[in-house]
C-alpha cells in the first residue's frame, strides 16, 4: 500500500494576537516585515511545525481556527500548502516581534498567496468565523 506524499513545500504561519488586536511580525533582511513562519520537515505535521515556531513562548495559546491554503504559482508545477495558524500572546511571547495594529499590518504583510487575509483576520477577530479549519481561496494571478 502507498502512502500519500504532499508534493510541493509545505509550511505554517503564526498569525499571533496581543490583548489590543495587534499582531507578532518577525523583521527580516531590508527591513521588510513577516508573519512568524517554519517550513515543515518531511515528516512533520503542520501541528508539531508551528509548535516547534513558538518553542519556547510559554505565554501563548492557540486560538481555535487554522486556515489552509494551497498556493500555486500560474503556470508552474511547484506549489506550496499553507496552514495560518491563530494565537494569543497572554504577556509578550518574543522580544524580537514588533507588535503592529491588525489592519495596518495586514496591509505591510507580503502576499501569502491569497487577497482574503484581511477578511480572514476581521472574521477571526470579530467571531463570524467558527473555530475549525477554514480554506482561503488562492490568488492564481501570481
Amino acid at each position: 500500500m502507498g502512502m500519500y506524499a504532499p508534493k510541493g513545500r509545505r509550511e505554517v504561519y503564526l498569525l499571533c494576537f496581543d490583548g489590543r488586536q495587534r499582531i507578532g511580525l518577525v523583521r527580516h533582511a531590508g527591513n521588510s516585515l513577516d508573519l512568524p513562519t517554519a517550513a515543515c520537515a518531511p515528516q512533520e505535521s503542520y501541528r508539531e511545525a508551528v509548535c516547534r515556531l513558538v518553542d519556547g513562548a510559554a505565554a501563548l495559546r492557540f486560538g481555535g481556527v487554522v486556515a489552509r491554503l494551497d498556493v500555486s504559482h500560474h503556470g508552474a508545477a511547484a506549489h506550496r500548502k499553507v496552514r495560518l495558524f491563530t494565537a494569543h500572546a497572554e504577556r509578550s511571547c518574543s522580544a524580537s516581534w514588533l507588535w503592529m495594529p491588525w489592519r495596518q499590518a495586514v496591509r505591510r504583510l507580503p502576499s501569502l498567496g491569497t487577497s482574503e487575509l484581511a477578511e480572514f483576520v476581521e472574521g477571526y477577530l470579530e467571531g463570524w468565523i467558527p473555530d475549525g479549519w477554514i480554506t482561503l481561496t488562492s490568488d492564481l494571478r501570481r
